[in-house]
């Protein structure tokens, strides 16, 4: 284009070279023309038309060639566009078929959902054909009954024989020192077999319009019986559970009967049917953890399905370990009872020994298994639960003791603090377990059963002949025979006999549960009770010398040191134990699991003057097999 307007402009200029000049307007007088022109003038010009003719034909040149490229670029200008248009009908092509292929994902997910849908139907209908079939509860009138519980049988080998079932006797196990006497089980292994552990249960689940109706109970062969192992160990049926509960829909429950107490701590809430019990062979479970079955009424309060806050009314009972010494002028001491062993239970002070023999005291003999209390143990808790973060729990109990010794009553109190946390780890795979309490008067709380109380004792001097008085050939008879003298009487005794003196005890336990794998369970627990010293003094009165036929004196012997920690109490329990599970089949039909454990236990005594600590160590191994109910 610019070589074109170049060609224009001198095409311009040369048309004004040979255009004549314009007459100015003003006629002049002419002149004449000189017809003489030289040859040289007539060369020049001719060379400049060349020139100006050779200018023109590059300039038409030129031209000619942007003519050329004009054409192109018009002619690729219409390929392009051709292409566009291509690209265009392609492109159009290719969304028509997005959109078919799009319709057709969209049928294939229709038919894909309409399947899902035929499929969770059936499923459905599976389900409930085999609900029908294989119910997980039974209805009847409006309520749900699930029957559950399992078949057991528990193998066992101890190092040191206690004779107490499966229900290991933490605070009896056999001293080292005792290994030679002719009667004690330290000086002999134990095997044995048991089916006891056996279970069976019962719930029932209702709805009340808002209100949830839910009733248990549970059962196991631990009854205390008379059964005859060389022919058969008909040992009877016990209750373990039987409680009622009702829920409302904004958190709040009633929860009434015999049921694992507030402080056993709790794997949710504070519900009865949700407590933390350790998974072991040895149905008395495991040393430092803190627990008890026995009526009970509970409320409970749950905020934001987070924090619980639960109190309960518990029946109470009065642990007085070893004998109790008693004035033989007196009736004996009202209102108290030692431990048992085992899972035996405990007995209650009714009859005392005979006080015409040569004695300085009176032992009281137990019979029954109940004390006489004055009032129900409170407990109270406080929970919080998070899914990812595991179940936390503060608790306190408080506890009321009374006796009677002749006219005279006493008594004193217990309290107790604890705390207790279940930690998901890994969620589903680790749990770590935490569970601790610390008081005066909480033993019946602690796994190993001492003593809640101290009853303060009495010794008396006796005679077994009369005592007389001689004097100018007459004896005179100053006191008969069996004539008792007792401390309570003398003064300056130190605190009137029967008197409630409350034991200091800790307890705790750590433990982790694992599942491997769905069928696997491994558990570790370390436990330890600790019992403090409650030691009183007494004094003890010597042999009365006449000193007239109506006069004795008496001697006083030195201050005594009594009560719990002395040689004979036991001072702390320590255990060690790890429970493994396996089941072999896991389905409709329920579970059969097979399982094991060791389990180290160390008991040791407070000193004895003179005496090296007694203790006794004793090595346990279980081997059980479990069907459980589906």
């Amino acid at each position: 284009m610019r070589n074109f307007q170049k060609l224009v402009a001198v095409i311009a200029l040369s048309g004004l070279c040979f255009a004549a000049p314009s007459d100015s307007g003003v006629k002049k007088k002419a002149k004449p023309a000189k017809t003489e022109v030289s040859a040289d003038q007539i060369k020049d010009l001719r060379q400049a038309i060349e020139q100006q003719q050779a200018a023109t034909a590059q300039l038409q040149e030129q031209l000619k060639q942007t003519q050329q490229e004009l054409q192109q670029t018009r002619q690729d200008l219409s390929a392009a566009q051709a292409a566009a248009n291509a690209a265009n009908a392609k492109a159009s092509a290719i969304d028509s078929t997005n959109v078919q292929v799009q319709k057709v994902q969209a049928d294939l997910s229709d038919v894909k959902g309409d399947l899902a849908k035929n499929d969770a139907t059936t499923a459905k209908v599976a389900k409930s054909v085999a609900d029908l079939e294989h119910p997980n509860s039974i209805a009847f009138k409006g309520v749900r009954i699930t029957p559950g519980g399992f078949f057991d049988l528990t193998g066992y080998y101890r190092e040191r024989a206690n004779n107490s079932g499966p229900a290991t006797s933490f605070n009896a196990i056999p001293l080292e020192n005792a290994l030679s006497g002719s009667t004690s089980f330290g000086n002999l292994s134990e095997f044995a077999m048991s089916a006891r552990a056996s279970q069976l249960k019962l719930r029932l689940d209702g709805d009340a319009g808002k209100l949830k109706l839910t009733g248990y109970v549970e059962g196991d062969f631990y009854g205390v019986g008379s059964a005859n192992p060389n022919q058969t160990t008909a040992w009877p049926f016990r209750v373990r559970q039987a409680w009622g509960r009702v829920k409302t829909t904004d958190g709040w429950s009633i929860t009434g009967g015999q049921m694992w107490n507030l402080v056993t701590m709790n794997r949710k809430a504070a519900d009865a049917d949700a407590p933390w019990v350790p998974n072991t062979l040895d149905t008395n479970y495991v040393v430092g953890w803190d627990w008890g079955r026995e009526a009970e009424i509970r409320v409970a309060k749950s905020f934001d399905k987070k924090f619980t806050v639960a109190f309960s009314a518990i029946d109470p009972s009065l642990i007085q370990n070893g004998l109790t010494y008693i004035g033989a002028s007196q009736n004996g001491i009202a209102g108290i009872l030692t431990t048992g062993s085992g899972n035996l239970g405990s007995s209650f002070a009714t009859t005392c020994a005979d006080v015409s023999t040569a004695s300085t005291t009176a032992a009281c003999s137990y019979t029954s298994t109940f004390s006489t209390n004055v009032a129900p143990d409170i407990a109270v808790k406080l929970a919080y639960d998070d899914p990812k973060l595991g179940h936390y729990e503060v608790k306190a109990v408080q506890r009321f003791f009374r006796d009677r010794y002749g006219v005279t009553k006493h008594y004193t109190d217990g309290t107790g603090f604890g705390a207790g946390a279940i930690i998901p780890v890994v969620p589903k795979k680790v749990d770590v377990i935490f569970q601790g309490l610390f008081g005066k008067g909480i033993s019946r709380y602690q796994d190993s059963g001492q003593a809640d109380v101290v009853v303060r004792a009495n010794t008396y001097s006796y005679l077994a002949s009369a005592l007389t008085y001689t004097s100018g050939g007459t004896t005179t008879t100053v006191l008969p025979a069996g004539t008792i003298y007792a401390t309570s009487t003398f003064a300056g005794a130190p605190s009137p006999v029967g008197t409630l003196q409350d034991v200091k005890g800790a307890s705790a336990i750590l433990g982790a549960e694992t599942h491997p794998t769905p069928r696997f369970e491994l558990d570790v627990y370390a436990g330890t009770e600790y019992y403090f010293r409650s030691l009183y003094y007494n004094r003890a009165l010597g042999a009365p010398v006449a000193t007239s036929a109506t006069t004795y004196t008496q001697t006083v012997g030195a201050w005594q040191k009594l009560g719990y920690g002395i040689g004979g109490s036991n001072k702390a329990i320590i255990d060690g134990t790890l429970a493994a599970w396996y089941d072999v089949y896991k389905g409709a039909a329920g579970i059969l699991r097979y399982g094991g454990q060791y389990e180290y236990v160390n008991r040791q005594l407070w000193q004895m003057s003179g005496v090296k600590q007694p203790k006794g160590i004793d090595n346990d191994v279980y081997l059980g097999m479990r069907y459980i109910f589906p």
